[in-house]
């Protein structure tokens, strides 16, 4: 239900709906590049250096949605003790809001490196090669949280059984 109420929230969210996720990455993304951003309520955050804009699109919205899931279920899953199960959701967003400001400031710094190195090679394909880098950054850091989590939690688990 959680992930269903996010999904339709974020239909119809904005710019400044999504602050708490959008700012944080900008600022990260600031301090790696030694760029400032101007924020536009209906556009987003503007590196005019850089000539980029970190808005809606950028947010990162579904992949927290999607690592909340993953870890939540994940959590469910090794968790024996009733009285802990409760903390599972909270830690969950948690955990995946800290994950999301990591793995989108990685996306978009990367995706600024690479455009940098490309835009004259394939300027006509930028677009698409954003689009892959998110790809390729998203899923692999959702793969490589899974398992590592899941590496923890088995361990974790083991452990628990042996005391």
């Amino acid at each position: 239900m959680i992930f269903i109420f996010l999904k339709f929230g974020f239909t119809i969210a904005d710019n400044d709906d999504l602050t708490f996720l959008l700012k944080p990455t900008d600022k990260f993304v600031g301090l790696l590049t030694g760029t400032n951003s101007i924020y536009f309520s209906d556009k987003g955050y503007f590196h005019n250096t850089l000539n980029i804009l970190i808005d809606k699109s950028c947010a990162g919205f579904n992949f927290w949605s999607l690592s909340f899931l993953m870890l939540t279920f994940l959590g469910l899953k090794y968790s024996n003790n009733k009285s802990k199960r409760i903390f599972i959701i909270p830690l969950a967003l948690i955990v995946a809001y800290l994950f999301t400001i990591f793995t989108n400031t990685s996306r978009i710094f990367v995706s600024i490196v690479i455009q940098n190195q490309t835009s004259n090679i394939i300027e006509s394909q930028q677009h698409n090669i954003h689009e892959l880098i998110g790809i390729i950054t998203n899923l692999s850091f959702l793969i490589l949280v899974y398992f590592s989590t899941n590496e923890i939690l088995i361990k974790r688990s083991h452990y628990a059984k042996l005391t």
